[in-house]
């Protein structure tokens, strides 16, 4: 279960004027698990983020290329780095992310901030079949991110959707 292991979500900005983003930040805090990465997966997440903003803000394919080639060589320029200097060049580079992050990031549309989110969502079998499901019918559940609930599972996982940053946490079942 999540509900003991969770950490405060560091790179969403904030607004005092408005009462409500306390009360968002304490739901997102809750479902953003803790996770000790190894040194090797730190610096490949950081290197999928810094993609994943490169091709926010690519106006075309060619542009995205361009500005992928910097990163990667970026990237490899501190490959050799010692442990001390690792993590700072970790840190500088997730505060740079931050400062580039995109307002408005793209996102496939079907996934919660898409443009076709949970638009014509499926009818449900019981309108489909009013006198009932055939026994061959297998009923299938998902999950918010489309992933399969588990076998004997009855519910689908938490979740928490955050329609504003375009973000969402899902809780696993056990």
């Amino acid at each position: 279960s999540l509900s003991t292991y969770h950490k405060p979500l560091d790179n969403t900005v904030y607004h005092p004027h408005n009462n409500n983003m306390q009360q968002l930040k304490s739901a997102i805090d809750f479902y953003m698990p803790v996770v000790k990465l190894s040194h090797r997966n730190t610096v490949c997440r950081l290197y999928r983020r810094a993609l994943r903003e490169c091709f926010n803000w690519a106006e075309c394919r060619e542009m995205f290329i361009d500005e992928a080639t910097e990163v990667r060589a970026r990237f490899d320029a501190n490959k050799n780095a010692g442990l001390a200097e690792s993590k700072r060049l970790i840190k500088e580079a997730e505060e740079e992310l931050l400062y580039h992050k995109h307002p408005d990031p793209y996102v496939n549309p079907h996934m919660p901030g898409g443009s076709s989110f949970m638009r014509n969502p499926a009818v449900p079998l019981e309108v489909v079949y009013p006198s009932g499901i055939p026994d061959h019918y297998k009923r299938r559940q998902l999950n918010i991110d489309m992933s399969y609930v588990k076998e004997g599972q009855k519910y689908a996982d938490k979740n928490f959707v955050d329609f504003v940053n375009k973000e969402y946490w899902i809780e696993r079942g056990s």
